[in-house]
């Protein structure tokens, strides 16, 4: 005796499951399935409730998409601390990972050459001075035709070039953390000094200062680095079932500590743990959040629209160009087409004739598609002995 081949086997038990006449089926058509309590059992259908959020409501996916990962400074808000001059550090005055204002006292340096700048400009300032005198004499003289055109104008280049010279040594001095009343205090006599402070150029958290007393550093060398006050990013780890789930734009939530959102997702997994990294950014900036922390985020679902419901994303059958979920009634289901929206995890926002609390079908539906298309005869039919 020969026997069809397992999966026509199957269909055939599939028929004989499953009762209904031939239906002419039409878009946008909502379609009754007459189905027994004992055909639906028989077929192993399991159902779900549609729910619906407050308008306007935000609200945790419970654990559909759970993503752990480190805070971290954005790239854009990372400002450095450098040394305006060589010198030996004297002194630390902060500690990384320490709140800073802007202008305090990060390191200070013994440095022969921040004195010697100093000199200089002391030295240039004075030149720029006598070079301004002689010019605005050799004018009076030009003026009065003692003196040719070529002297008053070798005068000016003279006092010209004196000038940006200081000016020059000026804006190093001002560099190294000097200010406009110090650097008057040079020119009307002040000694120069050879400790040489680095300062914070902007408020934030210090995040690396690499350096100990004793140690040489370089002129130009980084001290410290400095992320600004603002946002904070954090980066996430997450596997490729859970990058299907993630959008540019979705919201996380942390635990008491407000909300991130999705800024980036990389195009390439880690080889190690095949995850990819989330990148997501502070909506406000808030304390609570720490660099390098370890958070936990879960996904937010979006806002639901008006009419819309949240379903589980397995009720979903597509059918052409429509989508559709099985709806259970007294006579059994019926498939109603619905309009999907935004994924929020294993779960999805639809807008249909479908009411909060109905029940969908999320196991079983190739029994429910194989009633759909017609398959096996009426239910009433096979309820006869």
């Amino acid at each position: 005796m020969t026997f069809p081949p397992f999966p026509a086997r199957a269909a055939l038990l599939l028929a004989s499951l499953l009762a209904g006449p031939i239906r002419v089926w039409s878009a946008d058509a909502v379609t009754q399935l007459p189905m027994s309590a004992k055909q639906i059992s028989r077929a192993g259908i399991v159902t779900a409730p549609a729910v619906a959020a407050p308008a306007g409501a935000a609200t945790p996916v419970g654990n559909a998409v759970v993503l752990t990962g480190t805070v971290v400074a954005p790239a854009d808000a990372l400002v450095l601390a450098v040394a305006a001059a060589g010198g030996v550090v004297q002194q630390v005055h902060s500690v990384s990972l320490q709140r800073v204002q802007r202008g305090a006292a990060l390191v200070t340096l013994f440095s022969p050459a921040w004195m010697e700048t100093q000199r200089e400009y002391v030295q240039l300032s004075t030149q720029s001075r006598l070079a301004a005198d002689k010019q605005q004499r050799d004018e009076s003289l030009f003026a009065e035709g003692v003196i040719a055109r070529a002297r008053v104008e070798e005068s000016r280049a003279a006092a010209q070039l004196a000038r940006l010279a200081a000016d020059q040594r000026a804006q190093m001095l001002r560099a190294g953390g000097l200010g406009a009343a110090a650097i008057a205090a040079l020119s009307a006599g002040a000694q120069p000094s050879p400790l040489l402070t680095v300062r914070a150029q902007s408020a934030g958290t210090l995040i690396e200062l690499p350096v100990t007393v004793g140690q040489q550093l370089d002129a130009g060398m980084a001290v410290a680095k400095i992320s600004r006050d603002g946002p904070l990013w954090v980066e996430l780890q997450a596997s490729a079932q859970q990058m299907s789930m993630l959008a540019v734009g979705d919201l996380l939530e942390v635990a008491q500590c407000g909300q991130l959102r999705v800024i980036a997702l990389s195009p390439q997994v880690n080889s190690a743990n095949q995850t990819a990294q989330v990148r997501a950014r502070q909506l406000e900036p808030t304390p609570c959040l720490k660099i390098n922390a370890f958070v936990e985020a879960r996904l937010v679902a979006p806002p639901a629209r008006g009419g819309s419901l949240l379903v589980p994303a397995a009720a979903l059958v597509r059918r052409g160009a429509a989508n559709y979920v099985f709806m259970r009634n007294a006579n059994g289901f019926q498939a109603v087409p619905v309009v999907p929206g935004a994924a929020a995890g294993d779960q999805l926002w639809v807008r249909g004739a479908i009411a909060p609390g109905a029940q969908l079908a999320v196991r079983g539906l190739v029994a429910l598609k194989g009633a759909w298309t017609g398959l096996g005869e009426p239910a009433a039919a096979q309820e006869k002995p």
